[in-house]
């Protein structure tokens, strides 16, 4: 057998896959999609340059300006992708739910629930590991 889990391990124990999408949070697809978006808008926009073979003069001079307005605009892009990636990504981690697993079971339940709803675990009844210096007078839980 395996070693005994702890109330705080951090890591979730391995449970048979039950649906056809992960169960990531809404936030997580929005995120997803997001991404999508700007990969299609900078793919799109990387393809509309034509080509100024065989031009000359100012249809050549008005090509070549169109090819650097569209470099300009995919690289705007993806500088909005970065900076939308960035913020998305904050965002995430702020709003993370404070979920915990059960050590029997292995059911992710919110962190105030007592006692899992499957298997009837009680985290109540479970030892949480004491830091050292926290609780005595003059430590920092002192």
């Amino acid at each position: 057998m395996g070693s005994p889990r702890s109330a705080n391990d951090a890591s979730p124990p391995v449970k048979p896959h039950r649906a056809r999408f992960p169960r990531w949070r809404a936030f997580t697809w929005v995120i997803l999609a997001f991404n999508l978006v700007m990969l299609i808008w900078a793919i799109t926009g990387a393809s509309t340059g034509k080509s100024c073979k065989g031009l000359v003069g100012d249809p050549l001079t008005q090509c070549q300006a169109g090819q650097v307005g569209t470099g300009i605009g995919v690289g705007l892009i993806i500088l909005l992708w970065a900076l939308g990636d960035i913020i998305l990504g904050t965002l995430w981690l702020i709003t993370r739910p404070h979920r915990r697993y059960c050590p029997a079971c292995g059911n992710q339940m919110r962190r105030d629930v007592a006692q899992c709803p499957d298997c009837g675990f009680d985290f109540r009844q479970v030892q949480t590991p004491s830091r050292p210096g926290w609780g005595r007078p003059g430590g920092p839980g002192g």
